[in-house]
C-alpha cells in the first residue's frame, strides 16, 4: 500500500472510530444520539453531492481544454498546461482532487496568434479578453463555455461573460538582470491594481499599505482613464521583452510572482505530450524542474487547511441553458477599493 492510501486508511479509520465514540456516549439519550446521526449523515450526504458537483465541474473544464487543444495544434501553436493543473497531471494523471480550474501558459508570439483565431473556436466557446470584450479587465485570457455559469464574486457586478473557464496567460521574455525584473513586475501590479481598482473587483489592494500611499493611489486612480492604463500595461510587457536577451520568460500576470514566475525558456521549449485525465495534451518540455522550482516539492500534498479552490457557492455554478441575459450584473458596487477587514458597500 502507497504511502497516501496509508494515510487516507488511518484518516478514515480514526474518523469513523471518533464518530462512533460520540455517538455511543449518548446512549442514554436517545434524542441528542439521533440528533448526532442525522447531522453525521446531512454531512456526509452533502459532501458527497459536493464532490459530484466538483467532477462535473472538473469535466466541463476538460472539454474546454481540449477544444483549446484542437486548436492550437490545428496551428502549431504552443501550449502548456501549468499550475495545479500541471501537479494533478504529474501526480495522478489528472486534477488534484479539490482543484476547480484550468491553466495553460504561452509563449507571447502564440498568444498574440490565438487571439486573432477567436473564430476558430466552435459555437460553443467564447474567447475572452478585453479586446472581445469592452468590460473586460484582465491581461491574460479565458476560454468560456457558453451555455454556463461560474459566478466568482468579484464579476457579479459586471456584465461580463460568466460561463466556465480555463485560463490562458502569456509568457514574455523578461531581462537576467534582477532589478530590472523587480522593476517589470512591480510597474505591471501597480498598473494592474489601477485597472481593478477602477473595475471595482473585490479583490484586496491595500495589504500593508501606508495611508500616504492609499491616498495617492486613489488620486492616481481617478485621473488616469482605463484605455491609458490598458495601454501602459501592454507598453509595460513590450518593453520587458525589448529589454530581454531572450533567455528567460515570466507570466507577469501570474498568480505566483517576482521570482517564481520566472524561469529559463529552454525549460519549456516546444514542450511535450503529457496525460491528463486520459487524454494528450501539452506540457513544459523540463516540467519536472519547472514544478521544483516554482513549488519546491511538488508531490508533496499540501497541508488541509491550504486545499482551497474559487470557492463559489453551488448556486452560481450551471452547467447547462444559460442565457447571454443571465450575464447582466447582480449588484452595484459604491467604491472602487477594498481594505481588509472591510468589505464594498453593495447596491442590490
Amino acid at each position: 500500500m502507497k504511502k497516501d492510501e496509508i494515510q487516507n486508511e488511518f484518516l478514515i479509520s480514526t474518523a469513523a472510530e471518533t464518530a462512533f465514540e460520540v455517538c455511543t456516549s449518548y446512549t442514554d439519550d436517545k434524542d441528542i444520539k439521533s440528533s448526532i446521526e442525522k447531522r453525521l449523515k446531512d454531512t456526509f450526504e452533502k459532501k458527497l453531492e459536493g464532490d459530484k458537483k466538483l467532477r462535473k465541474l472538473q469535466k466541463t473544464e476538460l472539454e474546454i481544454l481540449m477544444e483549446l487543444d484542437r486548436v492550437c495544434r490545428k496551428h502549431n501553436l504552443r501550449y502548456y498546461i501549468v499550475g495545479g493543473t500541471l501537479i494533478g497531471a504529474v501526480r495522478t494523471g489528472g486534477f488534484i482532487p479539490w482543484d476547480d480550474d484550468i491553466d495553460v501558459s504561452m509563449p507571447r508570439e502564440d498568444f498574440d496568434k490565438l487571439l486573432s483565431l477567436k473564430d476558430e473556436f466552435s459555437e460553443n466557446f467564447f474567447l475572452q479578453t478585453h479586446k472581445t470584450e469592452k468590460e473586460c479587465y484582465f491581461f491574460y485570457a479565458k476560454l468560456r463555455k457558453n451555455g454556463t455559469y461560474f459566478g466568482e464574486d468579484k464579476f457579479e457586478h459586471t456584465g461580463i461573460h460568466k460561463g466556465i473557464f480555463m485560463d490562458i496567460f502569456p509568457l514574455d521574455f523578461i531581462s537576467d538582470k534582477g532589478i530590472v525584473q523587480k522593476l517589470c513586475f512591480k510597474s505591471f501590479s501597480l498598473i494592474n491594481a489601477f485597472i481593478c481598482s477602477k473595475k471595482k473587483t473585490s479583490e484586496f489592494l491595500y495589504k500593508n499599505m501606508s495611508l500616504p500611499f492609499i491616498v495617492t493611489f486613489r488620486l492616481i486612480q481617478c485621473i488616469l482613464p482605463l484605455p491609458l492604463l490598458y495601454g501602459l500595461r501592454t507598453l509595460i510587457a513590450k518593453l520587458t521583452k525589448a529589454l530581454s536577451n531572450k533567455r528567460l520568460v515570466a507570466s507577469l500576470a501570474g498568480f505566483h510572482g517576482y521570482p517564481k514566475e520566472i524561469a529559463p525558456f529552454e525549460l519549456w521549449d516546444e514542450g511535450t505530450d503529457i496525460e491528463f485525465e486520459g487524454k494528450t495534451v501539452r506540457a513544459p518540455k523540463e516540467y519536472k524542474t519547472l514544478l521544483s522550482h516554482m513549488f519546491g516539492d511538488y508531490m508533496q500534498l499540501p497541508p488541509v487547511e491550504e486545499r482551497i479552490n474559487h470557492t463559489v457557492a453551488d448556486e452560481n455554478i450551471i452547467f447547462e441553458g444559460v442565457k447571454k441575459e443571465d450575464y447582466k450584473p447582480k449588484f452595484k458596487r459604491k467604491r472602487s477599493h477594498r481594505y481588509y477587514g472591510v468589505d464594498y458597500d453593495i447596491i442590490r
